[in-house]
């Protein structure tokens, strides 16, 4: 089974169930089904065949679900692409897996366009016309990818800040969902609502997958734009089933009229940053039920373990490790430690990508003996469950969202300004993690230059990897070797911030 078979058996057990819904429309599993058949032979038609990339940088819409399945159907491989970067990062990432379609909306073509493409790709921009070029495909059925077959590409930065694309395949993405669903106890009753964008594998997986294989419903949301809104929508639309990251989580709860919305919600599944004691507490007495926390990663697509609905959840535990996915804490020397005591978090199963895309050095560093290994520190108890003691080394987690500082450090450098910087993340209450850029100037410049240098990332980054604090510092404290030494720095820098 895979997640364009299950999608056609829903559309012929269950037709006129609802799929998805959107602010203006909905699509029942045979409407969904017909439109993804339709532009898959479009596809065919253009001269995809399997293995070929298609682009997709949308918004939650329900273009990007279509194209996200008819692209599997048609055997391509899909990458989808955080519609929130600048030209920049569009190029970086679009000139390494050179997609022969790109799909997106006219307010990002622009971008899209500047993004240095050099080879030949049609551009598709949704509106009238694409649902025009959709509607003239032909329904029959046709195309199709064998399991083990390369689904999806997604791209994630490395320590470098180099983005690297994930090779997941079909097995991995379906067997994923499939388990994670199961655990969560998701039915075809259920109505999940998607505001976290579905260009990231958490969507993905643990939304959209997931609740198609149910047979349950999704309401998709282009954005967060607000709490109200998204509480409002949740009301609407009888949503029994929401994933957000901890921040979304927090801002719900302290919306003030929080009780004023009549919710129906049985479920809600958080990852991505430590979910404070606090909130969790908090969400379990205003809503009767515990928050699902757990743990994954763009290249176990995602999840890798998660506390349990019905069992026992541990604070400040990941929980436990999934269905056939098995979890190992190593030394240095890649032994085996024992429980509580702190080592690498290495992963073995189905859900495990199959490596990154054309980076056979970053591939053998990656992987030992079968192992993936996260990069994240971590501790087991002598139950099992999983406790994640640090994030990826100089990772932050903003939102939700991964940032890594060598790209944004990058950026500074670009500007005559900047002598030395170093990115680093400080707790936020709401956030999780504030990005706060620290930095030496060359000689001639001084602090008044910092008025310049928020604009100066924007026109570069994506806002979210924008820092929001500036601070120029005499001389940063490094090792002997030279290298800046961050975890002093963080110090430095929380003094100053508090």
């Amino acid at each position: 089974m895979n997640l364009d078979l299950k999608l056609q058996e829903h559309a012929e057990s269950r037709p006129e169930n609802p799929a998805i819904g959107w602010d203006s429309g909905e699509l029942t599993y045979r409407q969904l089904n017909e439109q993804v058949q339709k532009l898959a032979n479009r596809f065919t038609e253009r001269g995809i065949r399997s293995g070929d990339k298609i682009a997709i940088i949308l918004e939650n819409s329900p273009e990007l679900v279509i194209s996200y399945y008819a692209s599997m159907r048609a055997g391509a491989i899909n990458v989808t692409v955080n519609p929130a970067l600048t030209s920049r990062e569009f190029g970086i990432i679009l000139n390494d897996c050179r997609p022969e379609i790109i799909i997106t909306e006219s307010k990002i073509a622009e971008r899209v366009k500047n993004s240095g493409l050099d080879w030949p790709v049609e551009l598709m921009v949704t509106g009238p016309d694409f649902d025009r070029y959709i509607d003239q495909g032909a329904v029959e059925a046709g195309g199709g990818s064998r399991y083990q077959e390369a689904c999806t590409i997604l791209y994630t930065s490395g320590t470098t800040g180099v983005p690297k694309g994930a090779v997941l395949t079909h097995d991995n993405l379906y067997v994923n969902a499939e388990v994670f669903g199961r655990n969560l106890g998701l039915t075809a009753r259920d109505r999940s609502l998607i505001v976290a964008p579905l260009t990231h594998i958490a969507a993905q997986t643990n939304q959209l997958n997931t609740t198609l294989i149910s047979g349950g419903f999704c309401y998709l949301m282009k954005r967060w734009k607000s709490t109200a809104e998204t509480l409002g929508k949740m009301e609407e639309q009888r949503i029994t089933y929401f994933f957000g990251p901890p921040t979304m989580i927090t801002y719900m709860l302290n919306e003030p009229n929080l009780t004023d919305y009549d919710l129906k919600l049985r479920l809600t599944y958080t990852g991505a940053a430590p979910l404070p004691e606090e909130i969790f507490q908090r969400w379990a007495k205003l809503f009767g039920f515990e928050i699902i926390e757990g743990y994954g990663l763009t290249e176990t697509s995602p999840v890798v373990c998660m506390n349990p609905v019905e069992g026992e959840k541990k604070l400040r535990s990941v929980g436990l490790p999934i269905e056939d996915v098995e979890v190992k804490i190593m030394s240095d020397a890649f032994e085996e430690m024992p429980p509580g005591t702190p080592g690498e978090l290495v992963v073995k199963g189905p859900n495990v990508m199959k490596g990154y895309y054309e980076r056979e050095e970053e591939n053998r560093k990656a992987f030992r003996d079968g192992w993936f290994k996260t990069g994240d520190i971590a501790m087991k108890d002598d139950e099992g469950y999983i406790y994640i003691v640090d994030r990826k080394k100089d990772l932050i987690i903003r939102s939700g969202f991964n940032i890594y500082p060598r790209e944004v450090e990058e950026v500074l450098y670009m500007h005559p300004a900047i002598l030395e910087a170093a990115v680093i993340g400080s707790p936020h209450p709401e956030k999780g993690e504030m990005v706060v850029a620290m930095l030496t100037l060359r000689d001639g410049y001084d602090e008044s230059v910092i008025e310049e240098l928020e604009p100066f990332c924007r026109e570069r980054l994506a806002t979210y990897k924008v820092p929001s604090e500036f601070r120029v510092i005499e001389e940063f404290p490094k090792t002997n070797s030279g290298k800046i030494m961050k975890t002093k720095l963080k110090k430095v820098a929380v003094r100053q911030i508090l």
